[in-house]
């Protein structure tokens, strides 16, 4: 009895052995931008262009999300949002990143950036195209906040606040929802903006 039983565990030790050797049950490792961490990526100077006195540097060093001062007469700070959304915009089968930079200055001002990011070949992160507002015929009389990011159906889906004429500055009452399509490394957008009363 004892020798039959070796034997089972002999034959059990054998064949998961050789599933192992073939490399068929390995996980796949997923896309590469998925392993970038944004938040200690340098971003580019132009996404706090409008938060400088001076020209932006060419790259701006972020650590846990966050760079230094800036700017010490503005307290200029570049921010990145820790929440990545991820999608495949091109259609190529590989998802993009969408990351949300903003830079904060001066008593109020800030500035949205929404960048695409995708890998080349060497897995190096490369900026592929980014937005920082949307077009000015549905801005309203007061510059608008990014309210979301999400990418539905391979588009990316933004969305603005929107004001009134008679919102106070605290408190826009509207939204605008705006669509872009990733074609030749470039945003582009499609349909029409859609403005309506806020969540």
């Amino acid at each position: 009895m004892s020798l039959l039983l070796l034997g089972l565990l002999a034959t059990v030790v054998a064949l998961s052995g050789g599933a192992q050797d073939d490399g068929a049950a390995a996980a796949p490792v997923g896309d590469p931008v998925r392993h970038v961490d944004f938040s200690s990526l340098a971003q580019p100077g132009a996404v706090c262009a409008d938060g400088l006195r001076i020209a932006p540097p060419r790259r701006i060093s972020v650590d846990e999300g966050e760079s230094r001062l800036l700017d010490l007469g503005r307290l200029t700070r570049l921010q990145v949002d820790d929440t990545v959304v991820y999608g495949d915009l091109d259609g190529d089968g590989s998802d993009e990143a969408v990351v949300h930079a903003v830079c904060s200055y001066g008593a109020n001002g800030a500035q949205d950036t929404i960048q695409v990011w995708s890998v080349d070949g060497d897995d190096d992160p490369v900026l592929v195209d980014s937005l920082s507002e949307p077009p000015v015929r549905v801005t309203g009389p007061l510059p608008p906040a990014l309210k979301d990011v999400a990418v539905d159906d391979g588009e990316l889906v933004v969305t603005w606040t929107h004001y009134r004429d008679d919102d106070p500055n605290c408190c826009p009452s509207q939204q605008t929802v705006l669509h872009y399509s990733l074609d030749d490394d470039a945003l582009d957008q499609v349909g029409r903006a859609a403005t309506s009363d806020a969540d």
